[in-house]
C-alpha cells in the first residue's frame, strides 16, 4: 500500500493494482499486468508505480519492470511506460531530486536482480540488486545508473535520501555487501559523467561473510543498527570525505526480522529516534540533540512488526504481533505518561 498526492494505492490479493481517489466511490482497479507480491507502490501526482512481473515468470530475474499507470478518462488505470532494465522482484521505487535540479526528482529503485553471486536471503530471497538506477519518472529511460561489480550487491530493497551540506542533490544511503559483510554506503550523481552514480562514501564493513546491517535516517542524521538479528548494536555515522566514520552507541536493539522485507522498524519524530529492543517488546528512544542519550522508553505487551509517525498527531504508531495497535504522544512529556 502506498498512498499520496489524494490517493491510496494498493495491490489486490490478485495482483491487480487499486487505486481510491480521495471519496470519489469505489477504487478503481487495473487487473494486468499483475503486481509483484513483495513489491511497493509510488503515488506520484499523475500516476502510480509499481513493480509488474511477465507472464509465467516465477523468480524474476528477468521478468519485473518498473511500471508507470496512468488514470483513463473513462476511469480505470492503464500501463503507459515501463523499465527497459528489470528491477528486483521486491524493490520499492522512491522519488529523489539526485541533480538538485528541484523539479521534484525522478525514480530510484535497485536492479540487476541476481540470484547467485550473494546468497544470504537475509531480505527474504536470494535475490540481490546488482545495479542502482535513476530513472525519468514519465517514461522510465536510465537518467543515471550504478552497476557494481562481482562479488558485491546492494543488499537492500529502498535506498533512503538524504541531504549533505552544500550540495545540490540529494544522496542515497543503501548497503554494500560483499565477502566482509555489509558496509553503509552512500550513492550520489556522478559530477563528472551526466549518466552515472557514483559510491562517494564508504562505511567499514561489518566484518565477517553474511553479516548485515540495517540503516535508517532521518536525512540529517545516518545511523544503522549492526548484525540487528544476533545482537543488535546501534551506531551513528557521519562523512569523513569518502569515508564514513561510525559511533557505537547501543547493543540490544533490532529493526529487522529475519527473512522480512519491513526493513526498518525505526521512528524519526519530534527530533527523536525510536527503535525497539532485540526482542521487540521494548520502545527505546534516542535524542541526537542531546549527544545521543537514551529517554525514557515504552513497555510493548509484544513484539513490534511495524512502526510509523503520524505527523499530524506528533505521535508514533506501532503494530504488534498480536495485532494490537499501540499509540505514543511526542509532545514532551515523559513516556509513561504518552502510552
Amino acid at each position: 500500500m502506498a498512498t499520496g498526492h489524494g490517493r491510496i494505492a494498493a495491490r489486490t490479493r490478485e495482483g491487480a493494482l487499486w487505486v481510491l481517489e480521495g471519496t470519489q466511490g469505489p477504487g478503481q482497479v487495473a487487473p494486468r499486468p499483475g503486481l509483484a507480491p513483495h513489491a511497493g507502490l509510488l503515488v506520484l501526482p499523475l500516476a502510480v508505480l509499481g513493480v509488474g512481473a511477465a507472464a509465467g515468470v516465477a523468480t524474476g530475474e528477468e521478468g519485473h519492470r518498473l511500471l508507470r499507470f496512468e488514470r483513463l478518462v473513462s476511469g480505470g488505470w492503464q500501463v503507459v511506460a515501463r523499465s527497459a532494465e528489470p528491477v528486483l522482484p521486491d524493490a520499492r521505487p522512491l522519488q529523489a531530486d539526485l541533480d538538485g535540479r528541484g523539479d521534484g526528482g525522478h525514480v530510484v529503485a535497485l536492479a540487476g536482480p541476481n540470484a547467485q553471486r550473494y546468497r544470504h536471503g537475509v531480505l527474504g530471497d536470494a535475490t540481490e540488486a546488482t545495479r542502482l538506477l535513476w530513472l525519468e519518472r514519465h517514461d522510465l529511460r536510465v537518467m543515471r545508473a550504478l552497476a557494481l561489480p562481482p562479488p558485491h550487491v546492494f543488499e537492500d530493497i529502498a535506498p533512503r535520501p538524504v541531504a549533505r551540506p552544500g550540495a545540490a542533490g540529494v544522496a542515497l544511503l543503501t548497503v554494500r555487501s560483499g565477502p566482509d559483510g555489509g558496509q553503509l554506503a552512500l550513492v550520489s550523481a556522478d559530477p563528472t559523467h551526466a549518466t552515472a552514480l557514483r559510491l562517494e562514501a564508504l562505511g567499514e564493513p561489518v566484518g565477517g561473510f553474511h553479516r548485515w546491517l540495517a540503516p535508517t535516517t532521518d536525512g540529517p542524521h545516518w545511523a544503522a543498527v549492526h548484525t540487528p538479528h544476533i545482537g543488535g548494536v546501534l551506531h551513528v555515522y557521519h562523512a569523513e570525505g569518502a569515508a564514513l566514520g561510525r559511533r557505537r552507541l547501543s547493543a540490544d536493539v533490532s529493526t529487522h526480522a529475519i527473512g522480512s522485507r519491513e526493513t526498518d522498524l525505526a521512528v524519526w519524530r519530534a527530533g527523536l529516534l525510536m527503535l525497539p529492543s532485540q526482542d521487540g517488546r521494548r520502545l527505546r528512544v534516542f535524542d541526537p540533540a542531546r549527544d545521543w542519550s537514551e529517554d525514557t522508553g515504552l513497555a510493548l505487551l509484544a513484539r513490534l512488526v511495524q512502526a510509523t509517525a503520524v505527523a499530524e498527531a506528533a505521535a508514533w504508531v506501532g503494530l504488534l504481533a498480536d495485532g494490537r495497535v499501540v499509540w505514543m504522544a511526542l509532545d514532551g512529556a515523559p513516556a509513561a505518561a504518552r502510552r
